[in-house]
């Protein structure tokens, strides 16, 4: 496949994840009864309608007949009969100029979320999709210039866009440079790829040289490599995970990085029902907690097919059984940070009021080791499209740090 129709591809399957409950809601109008197709014939359906009601590039006839020639070789002449006959209706309602949407179409139960945990406007910020090329975020490694890593890549990609994240200070924000993987400097380890979001959690643990960490949801260890490298030589870093594949995915990401495994440990750990195999205390403990990933939709529109209105509170219940026992490694003076890629109510504020930390005091009012970031009086750091110097499509977290005064 070219880079072209690779592009279209891409843009047809996120922009179709964006807004399905408008697609079926199209689709449904011109039906004479419920549909019902199996999931395969309804991707095609939806894909079909997407790029009917919002892509100026592909002519509608295209459309219809591509679509229902693929369902025939599929499934056969009934159902690609009645997609022809329902996509031919849907062409009837297509703009002359048709243009990509402008905001994720999300359930009811969702967005009245949203705008209960983040207010309207800011619900309307995160839910928007501009004119601007989504973007892919670089974590330039610690000791290298990140305006060489950028002329390196636009002069690779003289089409890609590559420069200086306003957050993190060793992010780049790239767009139209293609796969980050066939990049110049991804192969000996000049970058990790890593949101600029996900990059500040790093930063704002503050990390020291010489101390001992604990990443207690590592997954695949993005932060874990960050944190490797603050605490240099001779520090610690103790990574684990619920998944004992995914903590096997640090070592050859920090070999590619160029980053010793020395300082590291892992262990596979249930934090929901204490500490396993972990000993010892901790001068930083980073909770970046599993959660329902729901400031990440507009990079990944996927997750809206499998939430459901009880996630959150289901996952709030979770994040507060890993945080208190997480909590009980943190030395006294030590610190403890808290972090979700969700904005909802219940996977923050919710999580913060009913968790029981004696001896931990709440960090509110307070400026952060980051540049324009602050604790507010409720103790949270937001982090999402909203932040000054954010780019349009940076993911929403919720963040917060507690101190061990004893």
């Amino acid at each position: 496949m070219s880079r072209i129709d690779a592009a279209l591809a891409t843009q047809i399957v996120y922009g179709t994840l964006r807004v399905v409950p408008a697609l079926e809601g199209a689709l449904t109008r011109h039906a004479r009864r419920p549909i019902k197709v199996d999931d395969w014939s309804r991707a095609a359906l939806l894909g079909g309608a997407f790029q009917l009601l919002h892509l100026e590039r592909v002519p509608p006839h295209a459309v219809v007949n591509d679509t229902v020639e693929l369902i025939l070789g599929k499934r056969g002449k009934r159902l690609a009969g009645f997609a022809n006959a329902i996509l031919r209706k849907l062409a009837t309602e297509r703009s002359p100029a048709p243009c990509p949407p402008r905001s994720l179409a999300v359930p009811d139960w969702l967005n009245e979320a949203l705008v209960s945990s983040l207010g309207k406007e800011r619900a309307e910020r995160l839910l928007k999709i501009g004119d601007e090329l989504p973007s892919i975020d670089l974590r330039v490694r610690a000791g290298i210039d990140r305006d060489d890593v950028a002329a390196g890549i636009v002069g690779a990609r003289p089409d890609a866009i590559a420069s200086g994240t306003a957050c993190s200070p060793m992010g780049l924000r790239v767009t139209g440079a293609g796969d980050p993987r066939e990049l110049p400097g991804y192969v000996d380890g000049r970058f990790a790829v890593q949101e600029e979001g996900a990059q500040s959690i790093g930063w704002l643990l503050g990390a020291r040289p010489g101390e001992r960490l604990l990443d207690a949801c590592a997954g695949r260890g993005g932060k874990t490599a960050q944190l490797i490298e603050a605490v240099g030589p001779g520090g610690r870093v103790v990574a684990t995970d619920l998944h004992e594949h995914r903590l096997e995915q640090i070592a050859n990401e920090l070999a590619r990085l160029r980053l010793s495994t020395a300082a590291l440990d892992t262990a596979c750990v249930d934090w929901t029902v204490g500490g396993g195999a972990v000993r010892g205390e901790f001068d930083r403990v980073l909770v970046d907690a599993p959660c329902t990933g729901l400031g990440t939709i507009r990079r990944r529109p996927e997750i809206l097919l499998r939430s459901r209105p009880g996630d959150a509170a289901r996952m709030g219940e979770t994040q507060r059984l890993i945080l208190r026992n997480a909590a009980e490694r943190v030395r006294k003076g030590g610190t403890l940070l808290y972090a979700v890629c969700s904005p909802l109510s219940e996977e923050g504020p919710g999580v913060v009021d009913a968790v029981d930390l004696p001896g931990f005091e709440l960090q509110g009012e307070r400026a952060s080791c980051l540049k324009s970031l602050y604790f507010g009086s409720d103790g949270r750091l937001d982090l999402g499209p909203w932040v000054p110097g954010a780019g349009p499509w940076a993911d929403a977290y919720q963040i917060y740090m507690w101190v061990n005064v004893g």
